[in-house]
């Protein structure tokens, strides 16, 4: 059996889609397990070794041309979108691909064959949960309160990276905290304020490691100007922050992305999120090691969260480790 996953958007949705694929592979051993990815999501897979193929989904004409003609020119067995709202560029693509068998969510037009429960339906299910829904046909089900971790690969080539930047700093594995600043938009994060209130008033039991979109080096470098303890870890793409986290002490994050690859390594975890109940629920840690702390209600980035709020949860969460 051949299967073709849908899959683009971001690196944590990507992250929290990865269990279906081990799980495919337990019911299905000679399974083809085939994606349509995004330029910066694929990575989540792209080391995974029961992915066959990814194709890298791209609107570039010449590219986007080539994708057409490939998938135009191959039939799978099944082929799934899992999303649970209506996206009009995976519509699209699912009108292209030609398979046996589509899944996914109807609307308007009748694209797929066997109809998967939209986000109403879903509306109190984590974003895992409602991955594995749209493969119950195959006999894929979960128990009702099951939420499998991300399952996560990397190269030697990330690792090698990764075990420099420790020789090169005198750090050891299991001995650091990873502190990360980024997140997909300013809101999301602490604002500058916050950060150099953080690093003024705490003193960290541990060495303290950033990590940080291309984005946001420059404010990386200011923290380090000002603050002699943070070390700066330059990934060169989100790869090389696994091992990074899969060898700390404990995480500290704004971003969810960072809270899902520490829930794949079962990681002392500090998030902060926002105050919006829908999103919350779809992407909340599956991880009993992970403290939270929201925005108030309705708060659609951290921004609402007291400054001296963060800092006592900071010190409290480095009480416990």
């Amino acid at each position: 059996m051949e299967i073709c996953i849908l899959q683009l958007g971001t690196y944590g949705d990507m992250i929290l889609a990865t269990p279906i694929i081990s799980a495919i592979k337990n019911h299905f051993p000679e399974a083809k397990i085939n994606f349509i990815a995004g330029h910066r999501n694929h990575l989540i897979i792209k080391h995974n070794p029961y992915v066959s193929k990814i194709l890298i989904w791209s609107k570039l004409p010449h590219l986007l041309l080539r994708n057409i003609f490939y998938l135009r020119t191959r039939k799978f067995n099944v082929f799934v979108n899992p999303k649970d709202h209506f996206s009009r560029e995976g519509s699209i693509i699912s009108q292209i691909v030609r398979a046996d068998t589509k899944v996914g969510l109807n609307r308007n037009k009748k694209i797929f064959d066997i109809e998967i429960p939209d986000e109403k339906l879903n509306s109190k299910l984590h974003f895992t949960q409602r991955i594995f829904r749209a493969f119950e046909f195959l006999g894929i089900k979960l128990e009702d309160d099951e939420i499998p971790k991300p399952q996560l690969f990397y190269s030697r080539d990330n690792n090698d990276y990764f075990a420099n930047f420790l020789k090169e700093n005198n750090l050891k594995s299991f001995d650091y905290i990873v502190f990360n600043i980024s997140a997909s938009q300013p809101r999301k994060t602490f604002s500058d304020k916050a950060l150099n209130e953080i690093f003024s008033q705490i003193e960290f039991n541990f060495p303290l490691v950033l990590t940080f979109d291309y984005k946001d080096t420059e404010r990386a470098l200011n923290l380090r100007g000002k603050y002699f303890h943070p070390y700066l870890y330059f990934s060169r793409n989100i790869l090389d922050v696994f091992p990074l986290i899969e060898n700390s002490r404990a995480v500290i994050t704004p971003d969810t992305s960072i809270v899902h690859i520490a829930t794949a390594y079962s990681k002392k975890t500090l998030a902060f999120y926002s105050g919006l109940d829908e999103f919350f629920y779809k992407f909340h840690p599956n991880n009993n090691l992970c403290a939270v702390v929201r925005a108030e209600k309705g708060d659609p980035g951290i921004q609402t969260i007291p400054i001296s709020q963060i800092i006592s949860s900071i010190i409290s969460f480095l009480q416990t480790i």
